[in-house]
């Protein structure tokens, strides 16, 4: 507890209030959330906090597949927290992934390590010459997890802000061409 303070879970609490023996309502949803069926496919996560649980998933399956011999296409992974010495969570096990080629780049925010906020779509926006050619030539997946308020939104539109910078359209086409991304599946969001 880096901060002080007692952090309850929803699921632990409610468990906890309900006692031994409730009746538990589960069920299991089916993910469409998943990596590209080719390995070679390049991929664009981008997760702030507790949004890299899927991403530590993606990339321990891409371990697994460059241990066997698969050859990877490039991926980049966005991840922030507020502070580096406090938040970064999994720093070893991500560097670990860039420095075995499971992970390409890994674009790290850091919102309260400086004076002005930096957030993950910041790093998007940056990197847009970047992520472009992956995205119109070389077929990228992109995905986005964590908060639906704010940060999605956020992302949302600075892959429309990158579209339009690099095919130099209107924001209405590039919105275009986003929504077109999603309705074939390679744009992706697990969000709340």
């Amino acid at each position: 507890m880096p901060t002080g303070r007692v952090h309850e879970g929803v699921c632990s609490t409610w468990l906890k209030r309900h006692g031994d023996g409730a009746a538990v309502p589960v069920f299991v949803r089916h993910s469409q959330f998943k990596l590209p069926q080719s390995p070679n496919t390049p991929i664009i996560m981008v997760g702030p906090g507790t949004g890299l649980a899927p991403f530590r998933g993606f990339l321990q399956e891409r371990a697994v597949l460059l241990a066997s011999g698969m050859e990877l296409g490039p991926a980049h992974l966005f991840f922030g927290c507020r502070s580096r010495h406090h938040d970064y969570i999994y720093q070893e096990e991500l560097e670990g992934f860039v420095a075995s080629g499971v992970l390409s780049h890994l674009h790290l925010a850091f919102s309260r390590d400086q004076s002005g906020k930096d957030y993950v779509q910041h790093h998007v926006e940056r990197q847009a010459a970047m992520l472009w050619p992956l995205i119109s030539e070389g077929g990228a997946h992109l995905y986005v997890c964590g908060d639906a308020k704010n940060m999605a939104k956020d992302v949302h539109k600075a892959f429309i802000g990158l579209v339009q910078t690099a095919k130099g359209c209107t924001g209405t086409q590039a919105e275009v061409v986003v929504k077109e991304l999603s309705d074939s599946g390679r744009y992706q969001r697990d969000v709340w």
